[in-house]
């Protein structure tokens, strides 16, 4: 099933607030290599911001639904926004990273000095590592999964915890119709950014203010 990014939007078959949130801070983001679908832990750090987070995330959206992909550092983040409005966390496998194939775990700096891969993978929307993912197939089932989602849940706050590229390839999706535009939309460790539809516009983009004692990396 696909989704054409011209599809109109009412504000009565939407959510009344769709955020996303990425995860919060993990060794492989300190290490600079790419985790796509590899399961990998928070660090102290992450830790914090994840409770940060929780704690503080009423100032920003009181959630009726929180959903996340089922990778251990968005499990963690959501949970804790869970836990501070007592809320259950439903788990979708279509939010988890971009998949790098036999290419996960490699270090960002080989990514860039190797056969141009990092230009490929930003350019090129039907390139595919060997055993991974394009960015088609990212926003495929990234947007089918939001489609489902705006759906099951108008007129509710739903908060989606996922990944910093598969974030960015969707919004780069809605607001520019051009997944090599995914760059214009990275986000910081915790950050949070509402996606209005119905304006197809971004109310707010990488907000951190949460993070009292700890940088977003």
């Amino acid at each position: 099933m696909s989704y054409a990014a011209d599809t109109l939007y009412t504000p009565e078959n939407l959510p009344s607030k769709l955020v996303f949130v990425r995860h919060a801070q993990t060794y492989a983001n300190v290490n600079r290599v790419w985790h796509g679908h590899t399961d990998t832990e928070l660090t102290d750090t992450g830790h914090l911001q994840a409770s940060q987070l929780g704690q503080n995330f009423h100032h920003y959206m009181q959630p009726d639904v929180i959903i996340a992909s089922p990778l251990l550092r968005t499990r963690l983040t959501a949970q804790a926004i869970a836990d501070a409005h007592q809320l259950p966390v439903s788990l979708d496998p279509r939010l988890m990273e971009f998949h790098l194939g036999d290419w996960e775990n490699t270090s960002f700096d080989d990514l860039q000095g190797k056969m141009a891969v990092a230009a490929r993978l930003r350019d090129e929307p039907d390139f595919t590592p060997p055993n991974g993912e394009s960015q088609n197939m990212v926003r495929q089932r990234m947007v089918e999964a939001v489609e489902e989602i705006i759906q099951e849940h108008a007129g509710a706050k739903v908060a989606i915890v996922s990944h910093g590229v598969a974030i960015a390839v969707t919004l780069a999706h809605y607001l520019a119709n051009d997944t090599t535009q995914w760059l214009n939309y990275n986000m910081s460790n915790t950050g949070i950014a509402e996606l209005c539809l119905a304006t197809r516009s971004l109310p707010s983009f990488n907000i951190t203010s949460h993070l009292l004692e700890t940088e977003a990396k």
